[in-house]
């Protein structure tokens, strides 16, 4: 389910957006969300169009997603941490009132997955926002990432 560029998801739409996952795939919402940005949305639905992504975390400001996840506390967190030795996943800063959204941690133990995740986020974001990189520890994926999306920063 995708929504508008201008409409919001309510708590009855999350409910129902969560329900039409395809089988296999799981979005955790914190109690935090009142309602889906459309950009999130499309974030979350490329994201979960990856084949190995399986689960989704969702926070006011956050969008995790992984193969696999951890458990803290009740918490099922997705699992991004840099050079993970199984997981694919990554943790995105979500900040749609400053038009961005910051790639915080992203891991992939697969080759390709890295730039698939990078590829779904870069064609969620509309043509005004960016795509931060506040540290880069990658050995120069994020410079390939950043020849082939213009809209890709490194501060």
């Amino acid at each position: 389910m995708t929504i508008g560029e201008d409409a919001l998801l309510s708590n009855k739409a999350i409910e129902a957006w969560k329900s039409s996952l395809p089988k296999g795939k799981h979005i955790f919402v914190s109690a935090g969300v009142k309602n889906i940005h459309p950009v999130m949305d499309r974030i979350v639905n490329r994201l979960l169009a990856i084949n190995r992504i399986q689960y989704v975390r969702i926070t006011p400001s956050d969008i995790q997603a992984s193969s696999e996840i951890t458990i803290r506390g009740k918490a099922k967190i997705p699992i991004s941490t840099p050079s993970h030795p199984t997981a694919i996943g990554v943790h995105l800063i979500f900040e749609p009132a400053e038009k961005y959204v910051q790639f915080h941690e992203i891991t992939s133990s697969t080759k390709g997955y890295g730039g698939r995740i990078v590829q779904a986020v870069m064609d969620s974001i509309p043509e005004d926002w960016e795509a931060l990189v506040m540290l880069d520890y990658s050995d120069g994926f994020w410079d390939k990432m950043m020849e082939k999306y213009d809209k890709i920063l490194i501060l």
